[in-house]
């Protein structure tokens, strides 16, 4: 219960961090995710983010390649999916610049 809570508190602070940066309708963040878990995190993360104010917007993914591609292109705030290494390949071998803004997967 205390691992969910900590985790949960987390992605709040990260998902907000990068809401603030968004491009987006102030007030909802768009965030990209492959369906489990990190769609189901999201669900749970959704009422906390809901009580400050900001509507969670979960695009769900089947591949690795969209969410980032989508990130990328503006398409979407923020996304929920992958490692730090498959970032940094994705980066070299696309050409693009993405960043992490918070480790907070725990399995």
């Amino acid at each position: 219960m205390l691992r969910r809570a900590f985790l949960a508190s987390a992605l709040v602070l990260a998902l907000a961090a990068c809401g603030r940066q968004a491009q987006q309708s102030e007030g909802s963040l768009k965030v990209g995710a492959t369906a489990v878990p990190h769609a189901e995190i999201l669900e749970q993360v959704k009422p906390i983010l809901a009580a400050e104010g900001i509507d969670l917007q979960i695009i769900v993914f089947n591949d690795y390649v969209q969410p980032n591609t989508q990130l990328a292109e503006k398409r979407l705030d923020a996304n929920y999916f992958q490692t730090k290494p498959y970032l940094d390949e994705f980066n070299a071998g696309r050409g693009t610049s993405l960043v992490t803004v918070a480790g907070v997967h725990v399995e």
